[in-house]
């Protein structure tokens, strides 16, 4: 499960590990599975030192909660942020877990694409199997489709993520594949070499396939937990993140499950 001690690292130090013009894939479900600590270290660098800028963000489902306190409004900065790639940006028809975000997407600052929650997770893992991409008949005829908005959320946002493909005489989409350099999850509990239990989170949604998008495509796995211990000295049973997948580990003591 990989015996490598792992690297413990502050917000700012793991925040560095993210370069400009990188794409970056974020855990989250709504509330839960959010490294708020990690997210909040990159605005506080981008603040501090204008770095890094013009990320891509990926979230197969909304990140933070409709406060604005956690999430992905750590990051509402323009300049900080180029694309978002989502599979959720509310939680209802008048609760927004990220409105600064939600702000960023209206005033054309940030280009913005909804793609079905069930896609994105599977093209985390036709990355990580150096795939061409996801093709699915789900999204045909709706707004991802790229003859309606092709899942564009403003005018700001080219059509080049999603194209119809004919398969078998049939009309399939197909959602392209592209390098993940960062993957930023969360579990509970670490080992000094990098496994990830998640006995605390109340899901496990797409923390392996993002970690193994990111690995294997030469790109950096950053794990936020509560904490961390000794190699050897978890049930390998409990684990679902391998440590081999795990390049450093931000340490929150006061993680909370779901911020409600």
């Amino acid at each position: 499960m990989g015996h490598r001690q792992k690297p413990i690292l502050t917000a700012d130090e793991a925040a560095r590990l993210i370069p400009s013009g990188a794409t970056v894939t974020v855990s989250s479900s709504a509330a839960q599975l959010v490294p708020d600590t990690v997210l909040a270290g990159i605005g506080a660098r981008f603040q501090a030192t204008g770095e890094p800028t013009d990320l891509t963000i990926v979230f197969p489902l909304a990140v933070g909660d409709s406060f604005g306190t956690v999430g992905l409004d750590h990051l509402a900065h323009p300049g900080l942020l180029k694309r978002l790639i989502g599979g959720s940006y509310v939680n209802g028809p008048t609760s927004k877990p990220s409105p600064r975000i939600y702000a960023m997407v209206h005033a054309e600052q940030v280009e913005a694409y909804n793609f079905p929650l069930g896609p994105l997770l599977h093209l985390h893992r036709d990355i990580a199997a150096g795939k061409p991409g996801v093709i699915t008949k789900i999204g045909l005829g709706t707004f991802v489709d790229p003859r309606d908005q092709g899942g564009r959320m403003n005018e700001r946002t080219p059509r080049e993520l999603v194209e119809v493909v004919r398969l078998a005489g049939e009309e399939w989409l197909l959602y392209r594949a592209f390098p993940i350099n960062v993957a930023i999850i969360r579990g509970t509990t670490a080992d000094t070499h990098g496994n990830l239990t998640l006995e605390h989170e109340g899901t496990f949604m797409g923390v392996l396939p993002q970690a193994m998008a990111a690995h294997n495509s030469g790109g950096t796995v950053i794990a936020q937990v509560k904490r961390v211990v000794a190699g050897g000295t978890l049930n390998p049973q409990m684990v679902k993140v391998p440590g081999i997948l795990v390049d450093a580990i931000v340490v929150d003591p006061d993680q909370q499950q779901n911020t409600g």
